[in-house]
């Protein structure tokens, strides 16, 4: 089974039910330009497939436990991305947690949560409508709580500025996730829809 990793907040979001789609940077091999002189053209596929099942990927630690009176031992994991942080410190200070197993090598058997593959398809990343942008994370408030027609303003995690649009939001959330200029770059994106398996 593979597995997925989001930054914490996309993380929790997904979690929570409200993320439901990602978009990925669609990687051309290097030298594949269209068609090339023996005519032979490069197809690229998307790493996840529709109707399958994926892992979260998050920092994680296993620890391990033993009774001297049975010789027994057993193991216990512990997440970093937990639902409250002073829980998380309060274990890392517990049990001496100095660092994390990293999630981009967290195997499957030490998952908690799935989600499962229900759309994919590639597009430009300027191409992102509203609707979408609200499915990857971005949340909105209006200016004025107390005057509707203010409008509204748009938040994206990971960044501390407010936005006008949906899209101006998601610009500059996926520049922190991917570097500066990826927005502007518009690079072909896989957008996955996918659904959290309780």
């Amino acid at each position: 089974m593979k597995g997925i990793c989001f930054k914490e907040p996309l993380f929790h979001l997904t979690v929570q039910g409200i993320k439901k789609k990602t978009r990925r940077i669609v990687h051309v091999p290097k030298g594949a330009v269209g068609i090339q002189e023996t005519e032979q053209e490069w197809v690229i596929n998307p790493r996840y497939k529709v109707g399958e099942i994926v892992y979260l990927k998050e920092p994680y630690y296993v620890h391990k436990m033993s009774n001297p009176f049975v010789t027994q031992t057993w193991s216990e994991t512990i997440y970093k991305y937990g639902d409250d942080p002073d829980v998380v410190t309060y274990m890392e200070e517990l049990l001496g947690i100095e660092r994390w197993q990293n999630k981009l090598f967290m195997p499957e058997k030490y998952a908690r949560h799935f989600i499962k593959i229900t759309a994919v398809r590639a597009e430009r990343l300027q191409d992102i409508s509203e609707e979408d942008c609200l499915l990857e994370g971005i949340q909105v408030t209006f200016y004025d709580p107390d005057c509707p027609e203010s409008g509204n303003v748009y938040y994206a995690p990971l960044v501390d500025d407010a936005f006008w649009t949906p899209q101006e939001a998601y610009a500059a959330l996926i520049d922190k996730i991917n570097g500066a200029a990826t927005w502007e770059s518009n690079p072909f994106v896989w957008v996955i829809d996918y659904e959290l398996l309780k």
